[in-house]
């Protein structure tokens, strides 16, 4: 009696660790507090304040989508070229909506009686964490393609 027998393709979860854990790092920095208006102030900026707002929090949850998008991709990475350039894709889209989000937190923050405002500031670790994660997915993503790319040259397995 024959074992039928397994085709040799990738799996259906292929994990790509690295690019798994920069998403929640960059997730983890995203909801951390980023910055105080004072010393005074008991509430810092974060995608959590956003997050957490009566109203949804609006077009501020558009980083979610992104690390949603990011975190499938990692799941796929390993076995799959286009989610790693998925990721590619999802961690610019993160980088540039964080990056409206917190500049429109600056701006909420007014006019200072210092030369340099931003320096005054109490800063949390939020933006130090979300850098690095964001880094780390852009370095983890575009590893995955190369890897991927070495795995498959010249598209040996892909149809015409």
């Amino acid at each position: 009696m024959s074992t039928p027998t397994q085709k040799s393709g990738s799996p259906l979860l292929a994990i790509d660790g690295g690019m798994l854990v920069a998403t929640l790092l960059t997730l983890a920095g995203y909801l951390l507090p980023w910055f105080r208006k004072g010393s005074g102030y008991a509430w810092s900026f974060s995608g959590w304040a956003y997050a957490s707002l009566s109203d949804g929090g609006g077009w501020t949850l558009l980083t979610f989508g992104w690390l949603l998008v990011a975190g499938g991709a990692a799941l796929l990475a390993r076995g799959s070229t286009a989610a790693a350039m998925t990721g590619v894709v999802a961690a610019m889209g993160t980088l540039v909506t964080s990056l409206a989000v917190v500049a429109a937190s600056f701006a909420v923050v007014g006019e200072q009686t210092a030369l340099n405002p931003v320096a005054q500031l109490p800063f949390g670790v939020g933006l130090p964490v979300m850098a690095t994660g964001l880094g780390l997915l852009l370095a983890t993503s575009c590893r995955a393609i190369v890897r991927g790319e070495a795995r498959d040259p010249a598209g040996a397995g892909r149809p015409n």
